[in-house]
């Protein structure tokens, strides 16, 4: 079943993926290596470091529902709703990125600290401008479900190329330039490769004629998210699952420790970033064929039989260890790319039970959730590392400690798999064929009864003007 509308321009297609490539080249070096460039660049100790980065994330992240109910009641002039705040968000994200990490080594602790938290809050505030509305652009440049799978696919791939340029050098960079160049170096390239989107990217979907005369209110907001359970289903997956994700923040760690050196992160992200890349590029043709929820349970499940596995391996060999994280990666790789789309299906379903549209909000509470796991993950790794008798001031750490790091990179994930595997299983019955009746119905394109007749009996009634 195909629901089609309005498509896409190739352009749009190609600067769309560029942009996310750009972006997260930047956000990959910004947001995975803070704690690290807290505690191995500026000196704070883990736990000083931990409670630095919570404070500003957690706000950062409250004030993205904030955000999304401002996208959702105001359009532009032009009869925008999402383009402008991209464009706002990318001005200057790159000036404030590289400021982010330009703190003198040699200032006090409550200096580092100051500088830190105001340039991180502006940098937050322009990222959130950019990320929840580039994110829901996918939903209004095209009403086809399968074209927009295709831009969530395509956002993810470049997304992880992004990440994958990132976490692959940074290692190499910081050990060799220095953590302000590396800076200069992430940031201003991110920046520049997000710019050619603002000129292509297009909002084809139109205001219905109830859309057009209702405003967007608080009390909307609430209906709408009180209606749609499996967006919340999705985000308490997507948070306890990223709260274990130790993947990326820990990469240095057990390269340094585990592996002797930082430059063999390099090495670690590769094989992490593999799968992901795999997964990403062949998806959209996968979900043609399957169901892109079994897909994702099928991924996590391997992917925590692997991390079993690599408890009892163990680090000794390089060689072993980092084929043996790049399988286990295959979850991690499901879960990036099709959350996402679990995420964007529940739009329809939000719409479809409430009769408001808040594509807004769904995307801010998404863009919320992931940056309250940014906070808290790296938060609760330096708090994991802290047991772990890990000390920066010694070049080679105890054996025991090396081992514990070891366990800490593996055993975390592998309990985040696993609790997304039951979340998912026990509570989320959306399904790609429910989404696409429901699409239809929003759209105006069935009526009342046959939405009912075919999906009353799963999901009750939907809403009836």
């Amino acid at each position: 079943m195909s629901n089609k509308g309005p498509m896409a321009t190739k352009a749009e297609h190609v600067t769309y993926n560029i942009f996310w490539l750009g972006q997260n080249i930047m956000w990959g070096f910004v947001s995975s290596y803070l704690a690290s460039y807290l505690n191995m660049g500026l000196g704070l100790d883990p736990i000083k470091a931990a409670a630095v980065l919570l404070g500003p994330r957690i706000w950062d992240a409250v004030n993205d529902t904030i955000f999304g109910y401002v996208v959702d009641r105001y359009r532009f002039k032009n009869g925008q709703q999402f383009m402008p705040w991209i464009k706002i968000g990318t001005f200057g994200i790159g000036i404030v990125g590289i400021a982010l990490f330009a703190i003198p080594k040699s200032m006090p602790d409550i200096g580092k600290i100051i500088w830190f938290v105001l340039a991180y809050v502006i940098f937050d505030a322009l990222y959130t401008f950019l990320d929840a509305p580039a994110f829901a652009m996918s939903t209004v440049m095209t009403d086809d479900i399968q074209e927009r799978t295709a831009f969530i696919s395509g956002n993810k791939l470049f997304a992880m190329l992004g990440g994958v340029i990132a976490t692959v050098a940074v290692g190499v960079f910081t050990e060799n330039f220095g953590w302000s160049i590396s800076a200069i170096i992430f940031c201003g390239v991110g920046n520049l490769l997000m710019v050619p989107y603002l000129f292509k990217g297009q909002e084809r979907r139109k205001q219905t004629e109830q859309e057009k005369e209702e405003k967007f209110t608080f009390k909307q907001m609430f209906v709408y998210m009180k209606t749609n359970k499996y967006l919340f289903i999705c985000l308490i997956a997507f948070f306890l699952f990223g709260m274990t994700a130790f993947e990326q923040p820990m990469s240095l760690y057990v390269a340094k420790v585990c592996f002797g050196g930082e430059s063999n992160q390099l090495y670690i992200a590769a094989c992490a970033a593999l799968p992901v890349i795999l997964v990403s590029s062949i998806l959209p043709k996968l979900t043609k064929k399957y169901d892109k929820f079994y897909l994702l349970i099928i991924g996590l499940i391997f992917s925590a039989i692997v991390s079993i596995i690599s408890i009892f391996v163990g680090y000794s060999s390089f060689i072993v260890s980092i084929i043996l994280i790049g399988l286990k990666c295959v979850g991690l790789a499901c879960w990036q790319v099709i959350i996402y789309m679990l995420v964007a299906d529940t739009t329809e379903y939000g719409t479809y039970k409430s009769g408001i549209r808040a594509t807004g909000i769904t995307f801010s509470l998404q863009t919320f959730i992931s940056k309250l796991n940014s906070a808290f993950v790296n938060s609760f790794m330096l708090f994991c590392i802290s047991f772990t008798g890990y000390n920066a001031s010694l070049e080679t750490q105890l054996s025991e400690t090396m081992t514990k790091i070891w366990n800490v990179f593996i055993i975390v994930p592998a309990v985040g798999y696993i609790v997304g595997i039951i979340i998912l299983v026990l509570f989320y019955k959306l399904r790609v064929n429910d989404v696409q009746i429901m699409a239809k119905y929003n759209n105006g394109e069935i009526s009342y009864d046959e939405a009912n007749s075919l999906l009353g009996a799963k999901f009750g009634a939907p809403h009836k003007d």
